[in-house]
């Protein structure tokens, strides 16, 4: 479990609790600003496409104007990490890159913390943009190259690099999220400029 993209350390240790504290306060914010900016009318569904453990996802489910929050990810663990936490989420064990959801049936699809490890984020982009209702929104957070992070390039081969995964420019996730056909409409960089996010609409 310590090699989990998603967690630091094993439950119940000193890293894992001080992790896990800071993600709830990231996944706040984060949630408070996809509230403000994408979840623009009643009845929203709302896709976390590679979730982890689905802290967001949850918090999402109780804002008044989502209809549904599903919970997306590969890693069993995760979900039933989310499952233990929120016996009411909706959870699906899938491959962000071949998602089992039908074409244009959700109004906004999105991610943090997750394209960065893999080895084809466009891919996963594309399918992100699939399933996205036309006039909907696709949200994706990476890892900042220019925030506290940055380091990360110096040292991407060793343990604690490949734990960050890849860091990104702005410019670079705009252009990468523009390549799907999406526009690019809002930007953020959040948890103290350690991410950078990109909205954009289809």
């Amino acid at each position: 479990m310590a090699g989990k993209a998603w967690q630091l350390g094993s439950p119940g240790t000193l890293p894992y609790r001080l992790y896990d504290a800071l993600r709830r306060q990231l996944n706040a914010k984060l949630v408070e600003y996809l509230c403000s900016r994408a979840i623009t009318r009643e009845r929203c569904r709302v896709l976390e496409a590679g979730s982890g453990p689905a802290f967001a996802s949850s918090l999402l489910a109780e804002h008044c104007n989502i209809q549904l929050s599903v919970a997306v990810d590969i890693d069993l663990e995760a979900l039933l990490e989310a499952r233990s936490r929120d016996p009411h989420l909706s959870l699906v064990v899938a491959d962000l890159r071949n998602l089992p959801i039908k074409d244009e049936s959700l109004d906004l699809v999105w991610n943090s913390s997750t394209i960065e490890h893999l080895d084809d984020p466009a891919a996963a982009l594309l399918e992100m943009e699939r399933v996205t209702l036309r006039g909907g929104k696709v949200f994706v957070g990476v890892p900042n190259l220019y925030g506290p992070l940055g380091f990360q390039q110096w040292i991407r081969e060793t343990s604690v690099g490949v734990w960050i995964g890849e860091t990104f420019k702005r410019s670079q996730l705009k252009s990468m999220m523009a390549g799907t056909g999406l526009k690019p409409t809002d930007s953020i960089f959040y948890f103290f400029r350690f991410f950078v996010g990109v909205l954009a609409q289809k």
